[in-house]
């Protein structure tokens, strides 16, 4: 009779057992589902957006990767991330005046963002309000003096304001501090070329050929320097290598007709 007792016990405290695992498992699944319910209806943040942005920027979807920036903006004002984003997008889109106030709005966040000064500076330079540019490189290379867009930008600006000697000792001083900065030597050629310094104007041409031998632009521009100093043999040397790169090219086509014309009347 007592073993009938100790049985009957024991499947009743096994079955209240079993009963509290099921219960259990089931809360535990019911917790899950409602905790994976409230993840997927909370909304994208704003780094999402930002992120997402990106995205489509890198994909040239650049009206969607504005309309990203902005959404991010608009969830979170003050992620400077995506103002400069946006700044940009805008430039890309030749929105130049947007970009302009993106970027102001990343130096009211950052006021000591050396590289949002150089972008606001480069805006300025296409926008050809060459004053302002100058001004927010500087304001750059007082955070950062080793910026060398910065110091590019400046030089390029004085160009073409023609301010000969202020763009050769800007463009001087970015090529000091990346001398294989192949922008910055045919800007300073270009100026060499500009005052008539052939010399040096060839010997910098020559530079960007040494680091970037398919530079059809380079050879082009060492035929001219060759062609102004009479040297006709080495401008059409020049002018056949750069129409070897670039075919197509109708300006480097009739300079070298030139060169070969004047070539034929010294003989």
């Amino acid at each position: 009779m007592k073993r009938l007792m100790y049985g009957c016990l024991f499947l009743a405290i096994l079955g209240l057992t079993i009963g509290c695992q099921d219960n259990d498992q089931i809360s535990s699944e019911k917790k899950a589902a409602s905790a994976t319910s409230k993840k997927s209806s909370v909304s994208p943040s704003a780094q999402d957006y930002n992120n997402r942005g990106t995205a489509y920027q890198r994909a040239g979807r650049l009206q969607a990767a504005a309309a990203a920036y902005r959404q991010a903006i608009e969830i979170k004002p003050t992620l400077i991330e995506a103002h400069h984003n946006l700044g940009t997008v805008y430039v890309m889109q030749g929105k130049l005046d947007a970009a302009i106030a993106a970027y102001k709005r990343v130096l009211q966040l950052r006021p000591d963002m050396a590289e949002a000064y150089v972008d606001l500076g480069r805006t300025y330079g296409l926008a050809g309000r060459l004053d302002a540019a100058i001004a927010e490189y500087q304001k750059a290379l007082t955070r950062d003096a080793t910026l060398v867009y910065a110091h590019y930008g400046i030089g390029l600006a004085y160009r073409h304001k023609g301010m000969f000697p202020e763009a050769i000792f800007a463009l001087e001083q970015a090529i000091t501090r990346q001398p294989d900065f192949v922008e910055a030597l045919m800007q300073l050629g270009f100026v060499y070329r500009e005052t008539e310094q052939l010399s040096r104007a060839v010997e910098t041409f020559t530079t960007v050929i040494h680091i970037y031998p398919t530079n059809a632009k380079a050879y082009h521009e060492l035929g001219v320097c060759h062609t102004k100093a009479d040297a006709y043999p080495e401008a059409i040397q020049a002018f056949e290598r750069a129409l070897q790169l670039n075919p197509d090219t109708v300006e480097t086509q009739n300079l070298l007709r030139v060169a070969q014309a004047r070539m034929a009347r010294q003989r």
